[in-house]
C-alpha cells in the first residue's frame, strides 16, 4: 500500500509539466498559471480557515513579511521561470532539469553555512549534472530547446532552493498548511500585474485542452499530490524524499506518452544519470536512516 501510494505521488507529482504543455494553446501561460494559483489558493484558504477553523491561525504582520517573501519566492520568480521554460523547452527536458531542486539545495546550503560537502554530494552533482549535459545538448541542437528557457528554468529553481533555506531559517511558527496556504495565495495574486501587464497577448479559449489542463493541475497535481506529499514525509521523510527522486524519470516518460516527444538513447541515458545522482547524494543520510527503522 505504502509503494502504492509513493509511486501514485510520484505520477501526479512529474505530471504538472505535461498538463502545462498540454494546456498551453488553449491559454497564456500567466493566465493559465494566475487562474489555477488563485483556485487553490481559494480552496485551501477555506479549508484552513472555515473547515478547520479551530486548530488554524491568521499569521502576524510581522510574519506576513516572510511569507511575501516566501511567495515571490517559491511561487512567482519560480513559476515565472517555469514558464518561460515551458515555450521554450520540451516537457520531458524540463522535467529533468526541475529534479534538480535538491541539489541546489544541497550546494546553496553549504555556501551559506560555509559546511564542506560530502563525497556522496559531490559525486551526485557531477553524475546529475552529467545527466541533464546529456540530455539537453541533443534538445539545443534540434532545436528542442533554448538556452533562454534553460537559463530561465534554473533561475527559478535556483529562487526555489533560495526559499527554501530561506524558510527553514525564518522562524515561521505556523503549520506547513497554513504557510502553504498564504504562500499560494501571496504568489499567485503577484502574477496579477503580469497578467494585466500582458494586456493584449492574453488568450483562452475554453475548449476540452483548457478546461481538462487546468482541472489536472488544480485536482491531481495542487491538492491530491500535496496532500499526499504531506501524509508521506508524516509516515517517514527520508522515503518520501526517495519518491520525489522518480519524478525525472515518470516526467519524461509522460512527456514521451500524453505529448509525442520522441525518446531518445540521450534521454534516457540522462535520466538515469541524473537519477542515480540524485540517489547518490542522499546515500549516507538513506543508510543512517535504514539503521535506525531496523
Amino acid at each position: 500500500m505504502e509503494i502504492a501510494e509513493g509511486l501514485l505521488f510520484a505520477l501526479l507529482w512529474a505530471s504538472a509539466t505535461v498538463a502545462t504543455k498540454f494546456a498551453f494553446h488553449s491559454c497564456d501561460l500567466f493566465l493559465l498559471t494566475f487562474i489555477r494559483f488563485i483556485t487553490v489558493s481559494v480552496l485551501l484558504l477555506s479549508y484552513t480557515y472555515l473547515i478547520k477553523n479551530k486548530t488554524s491561525r491568521f499569521p502576524t504582520k510581522a510574519e506576513f513579511k516572510k511569507l511575501f517573501i516566501l511567495g515571490i519566492l517559491n511561487v512567482t520568480v519560480y513559476m515565472s521561470g517555469y514558464l518561460i521554460a515551458i515555450k521554450y523547452v520540451s516537457a520531458g527536458l524540463i522535467s529533468l532539469i526541475t529534479a534538480v531542486n535538491p541539489l541546489l539545495l544541497i550546494l546553496f546550503s553549504a555556501i551559506i553555512y560555509k559546511r564542506k560537502l560530502t563525497p556522496f554530494e559531490i559525486t551526485g552533482i557531477v553524475l546529475a549534472v552529467s545527466g541533464l549535459v546529456l540530455a539537453a545538448v541533443p534538445n539545443l541542437y534540434h532545436s528542442h530547446a533554448t538556452l533562454q528557457g534553460i537559463l530561465a528554468l534554473v533561475a527559478g529553481i535556483a529562487a526555489l532552493s533560495t526559499g527554501s533555506i530561506y524558510y527553514a531559517n525564518s522562524g515561521l511558527t505556523l503549520k506547513k498548511m497554513e504557510v502553504n496556504t498564504w504562500q499560494i495565495t501571496i504568489g499567485g495574486l503577484l502574477f496579477l500585474p503580469v497578467v494585466l501587464w500582458n494586456g493584449s497577448n492574453n488568450f483562452l479559449i475554453p475548449d476540452l485542452r483548457f478546461f481538462l489542463g487546468i482541472t489536472w493541475l488544480i485536482v491531481p497535481v495542487s491538492i491530491i499530490a500535496y496532500a499526499m506529499w504531506l501524509q508521506l514525509v508524516q509516515k517517514d521523510s527520508v522515503k518520501a524524499g526517495l519518491w520525489l527522486f522518480l519524478t525525472p524519470a515518470l516526467g519524461y516518460l509522460m512527456a514521451v506518452i500524453v505529448l509525442h516527444e520522441k525518446i531518445t538513447v540521450y534521454g534516457v541515458a540522462g535520466s538515469l544519470l541524473e537519477v542515480s545522482g540524485l540517489l547518490y547524494s542522499r546515500r549516507k543520510k538513506v543508510a543512517v536512516a535504514v539503521q535506525t527503522v531496523e
